[in-house]
């Protein structure tokens, strides 16, 4: 084929412009951005472009494939996964009801919903991924600051998922082969923390998410459509099993009462005696299943403990009173049952001390914490909906597929925890209960019914942290030096960094986790969500010259300070609140009016940078023009 005969094809597959029989250069292009039924292309290749490559070039309408169908099975595979069957344990701990929890989670997945919408319309519309879009709002350059910050959050989570499914791999080796737990002796174990077998089924796990990118993006599609059914009929079953096990949904709801307070609660009470509020658990006879119960006073906890072994045993009750022990800090209670003991402690508190508002001290950060859950998609959400066939296919599968999986999923995680209270005599306050999927199966005695439970996690796994945990950084990677860096070695470098981080460290010393995790970045991605959101609706209009988008030294060259600057007045104020949260500063030593605005830090930093952002851009006369569109018959 000679070049002519290329130029030819190219041309007719409309990926380049030609003028008096030459092609038209990437510099020299004019009019070349045309509408197609509302959805948005370049009628010539910019692949060759600098800030370009053809894994962040806009995707041509005529491969734009996606339908609501596929968009649901991506939120379906993505919100199957072990965090999101223990979402309600937090919630539950705090204090909810589990119909308050469950209505938190619909609630918090339903606002986010609405900027994931939001910004997915730029992704079809354009077919951009999210580095593209936001160089309208941040610059060219300044698009690596937000870019980097979301790839980063995103490698955390794909080393938690990738050890959390390694894991249940190694469960589901040690049924066939218990060898698996000695390989190796115990010099990997000194060295990094984890034995020989668990390293291997990490990096096994790793390995399949790495054979996935190596096969691109259009595997993710597969992936997630053949993952969705078979992780929706694993939910079923564990909900059958919760229902059939625990003797109904009535009784196995029930159940959920325990979750809602301390198993422990030690109150001072104005007299000076100390009173003891427990909910041991007790089996269908109604007898206790604590065998003997000995409590401990001490100073501090460790104190407490100690004192333990010289304390006297006694017989169970829930509610023991101490008289004149004023001034005791904490109590230790050890619970024994058979040779095996558990050891429970709390914090004496005033009688008397106020509860607080219920709204602002528990619902509200724990919605804002929902709201965080999904805050990371909100954002690269177009890194998907560039594929899709329609704005209607997009908001269909969205809606379907978001709020309802997340809610769903969360209710079986309640449903089978509760009914282990039923189930598993051992189980002596609501505290042992296996809320994490993994503990539970691992119960079960069947070793089929073991393998196909650890599969299901693990492609549940797989599914969630390919597309919510490696496209993102891959993509953010990619835009960082896109003539270097593909989309697929953006992958790689995101299953190395995963890797480095030893997520199983990160997991043994962080046990909130997931909430913690949670708010803190959720300042940082509600801050870019406020601009973006601002940039695309409030000043353009929806309006995007897709060709500037990848003209180095065009209208969206260098940084946008008015986007940089809106980001951080909106993350400043929730710096505070974070630092004492994690406790690199002293609570109380900044004013209180911090630590309430970090409770709610999505929320404060996306609406002060939508706002600022909207002021500062109009005052600054950011450039909002577009070309003109190219005609087309189609």
């Amino acid at each position: 084929m000679t070049e002519t005969d290329r130029e030819r094809e190219r041309e007719e597959e409309g990926n380049v412009s030609m003028a008096n029989g030459r092609r038209v250069s990437f510099e020299e292009a004019e009019n070349v951005q045309r509408s197609i039924g509302g959805l948005h292309e370049l009628s010539i290749d910019v692949s060759d472009s600098p800030v370009a490559n053809e894994d962040i070039v806009p995707v041509p309408v005529r491969e734009r494939s996606w339908d609501w169908w596929h968009i649901a099975c991506l939120w379906v595979g993505m919100s199957v996964c072990i965090p999101t069957y223990m979402l309600a344990a937090g919630l539950m701990s705090s204090g909810m009801s589990y119909k308050q929890a469950i209505a938190t989670i619909l609630f918090g997945n339903a606002i986010v919903l609405i900027p994931m919408v939001l910004n997915a319309h730029a992704g079809t519309k354009y077919g951009i991924p999210f580095p593209v879009l936001i160089r309208t709002s941040f610059g060219i350059s300044g698009a690596h600051i937000p870019a980097i910050l979301r790839s980063l959050v995103a490698c955390g989570w794909f080393g938690i998922q990738t050890w959390i499914g390694g894991f249940a791999l190694y469960v589901m080796v040690k049924v066939a082969w218990p060898g698996i737990e000695t390989l190796g002796g115990g010099v990997c174990k000194n060295l990094i923390g984890i034995n020989l077998g668990q390293f291997l089924s990490f990096l096994s796990f790793w390995a399949l998410h790495m054979i996935i990118v190596w096969a691109g993006v259009d595997s993710i599609k597969k992936v997630e459509a053949w993952a969705a059914p078979i992780l929706i009929v694993i939910g079923i079953a564990l909900g059958v099993w919760a229902y059939r096990s625990g003797g109904g949904l009535i009784e196995v709801l029930e159940e959920s009462n325990h979750f809602t307070h301390p198993a422990v609660v030690a109150l001072s009470e104005p007299s000076g005696d100390l009173r003891l509020k427990l909910d041991l658990l007790k089996d269908r006879s109604g007898k206790y299943r604590t065998e003997k119960m000995k409590v401990a006073l001490g100073e501090d906890e460790a104190g407490a403990k100690r004192i333990l072994s010289m304390a006297k045993e006694t017989d169970p009750t829930n509610e023991v009173v101490l008289p004149g022990n004023a001034g005791v800090k904490y109590v230790a209670v050890e619970l024994r049952r058979g040779s095996d003991t558990t050891v429970l402690t709390a914090k004496v508190t005033p009688a008397s001390a106020p509860l607080g508002n219920w709204w602002l001290t528990v619902f509200l950060p724990l919605l804002t914490a929902m709201v965080g859950y999904w805050a990371t998609l909100s954002l690269n959400i177009p890194d998907f909906t560039r594929y899709a066939r329609s704005q209607k296919d997009q908001f269909i599968g969205q809606a379907l597929g978001l709020p309802t999986t997340m809610t769903g999923y969360a209710f079986v995680g309640i449903l089978a925890t509760c009914a282990s209270l039923i189930v598993f005599p051992d189980i002596l306050v609501a505290a042992q209960a296996p809320w994490d999927p993994v503990q539970l199966l691992a119960r079960f005695k069947s070793p089929v019914i073991l393998l196909v439970s650890m599969f299901g996690l693990a492609l549940a796994t797989i599914s969630t942290n390919i597309a919510a945990n490696v496209v993102a950084p891959a993509v953010g990677f990619s835009n960082l030096w896109p003539q270097k860096i593909t989309f697929k070695m953006g992958g790689y470098i995101t299953g190395i960094i995963g890797i480095v981080m030893m997520p199983w460290k990160l997991l043994a010393t962080a046990g909130s986790y997931i909430f913690t995790w949670l708010i803190g970045y959720s300042a940082l991605l509600g801050g870019i969500a406020g601009v973006m959101i601002a940039d695309y609706y409030l000043l353009r209009k929806t309006r995007i010259d897709l060709l500037e988008l990848y003209r180095p030294e065009g209208k969206y060259r260098g940084f946008n300070w008015c986007g940089i600057i809106a980001f951080l007045l909106g993350v400043i104020p929730n710096v505070p609140g974070f630092l004492a949260q994690v406790d690199l500063i002293d609570k109380k030593s900044i004013p209180e009016i911090f630590n309430q605005i970090y409770t709610y830090a999505w929320f404060v930093s996306f609406f002060i940078a939508l706002i600022s952002y909207s002021l500062m851009a109009r005052m600054a006369g950011v450039d909002t023009s577009t070309r003109e569109l190219t005609p087309t018959s189609t």
